[in-house]
């Protein structure tokens, strides 16, 4: 765990920015395929995996960041019972 905090974080992330332009440069040439049309038509397959890479992004910064611990932590809350 000590490497964790070792960790530069601004250079963990633009390492893994590379997928993040990847998948602005797919958006950007699908809307110039448009050719100003106000409608954009996707492949089901390219949208799934767009999605994919953004998740697994915003995963990976999150668990440098110590944001997943932070949510997972506040999805365990204990419930309390009311008796009435």
């Amino acid at each position: 765990m000590e490497g964790k905090s070792e960790i530069n974080i601004g250079k963990y992330v633009s390492r893994r920015l590379s997928q993040v332009k990847v998948l602005s440069r797919l958006l950007e040439t699908e809307l110039e395929s448009a050719k100003g049309g106000r409608e954009i038509t996707m492949d089901r397959n390219v949208v799934e995996q767009v999605l994919d890479v953004l998740e697994i992004f915003v995963e990976d910064c999150d668990s440098v960041t110590g944001g997943l611990n932070a949510r997972k932590m506040s999805e365990q809350k204990p419930t309390v019972a009311r008796l009435n």
